[in-house]
């Protein structure tokens, strides 16, 4: 039955997703800190192939691991990016509604721009349980308490935050959601992010700021003008995770 295995990295307040299906023996790794190591020990733990390297966008706070990941477990194993991705490297682009299949579990992309123009989320469904899916990595696009800052392109992308917002805020309360950071990271918009470190389309919708509006003026005055600083290093880190700088 495949299952899901948060990694969690303090130093950026990080998390990255292990999904795993042993009885095919093939696992996908989204959004993988610089430590590749963890990942591929998992997979030994399982007797599984990493066949799927997703990052879910090009990120300013730390470095990525997804290419050194994808790199070091071979030529059957593929980089995944939205189509979207400004990089300077080769990977297999997603586009809205195709999905990745990972033995009995798929992911399902969607577009979910606002943090970064080529934001994606992926949708998670486990056939072993049902054919809806269950849950949703939303990698900075929405955390528990919070969303993702807009200001790293100048707020040129609140409009398609909002249309993001709303395509998550329409999912099934039940929907799980799997975000890619926790409370202490930079890439929150009004410093509410929690420690806490999965939760629910349903919670988020009653509990979250960010999500209590009814019309895009409404989510235009929720979004902060002075959100948490960024890393000095933030412009260096985004070249070099689009493979523009060694």
């Amino acid at each position: 039955m495949p299952y899901i295995r948060p990694f969690f990295t303090s130093e950026s307040s990080c998390i990255s997703y292990f999904v795993c299906c042993p009885g095919s023996g093939v696992a996908a790794v989204i959004d993988p800190a610089n430590e590749t190591e963890q990942y591929v020990s998992a997979a030994r733990g399982e007797q599984c192939r990493i066949t799927h390297v997703v990052d879910t966008h090009v990120h300013s706070d730390h470095i990525s691991g997804a290419r050194k990941l994808a790199e070091s477990v071979g030529d059957d194993c593929e980089l995944v990016m939205a189509k979207a991705a400004d990089v300077s490297f080769e990977f297999t682009p997603l586009e809205e509604g195709e999905t990745l299949e990972v033995g009995e579990a798929s992911l399902k992309a969607v577009r979910t721009p606002g943090h970064t123009r080529e934001s994606m989320s992926l949708m998670y469904l486990d056939r072993k349980r049902a054919e809806e899916p269950w849950g949703v990595f939303t990698g900075d696009s929405l955390f528990v308490g919070d969303i993702g800052r807009l200001d790293l392109m100048g707020h040129g992308t609140l409009r398609e935050a909002y249309e993001s917002l709303l395509k998550l805020r329409s999912l099934p309360d039940y929907t799980e959601i799997y975000p890619a950071h926790y409370a202490g990271s930079d890439c929150a918009s009004n410093r509410n992010l929690s420690f806490k470190t999965s939760s629910t389309i349903g919670f988020e919708k009653r509990h979250n700021e960010m999500l209590k509006w009814n019309r895009y003026e409404e989510f235009e005055g929720l979004v902060s003008k002075d959100p948490v600083s960024m890393p000095p290093t933030w412009r260096e880190i985004k070249l070099f995770n689009q493979g523009r700088v060694r």
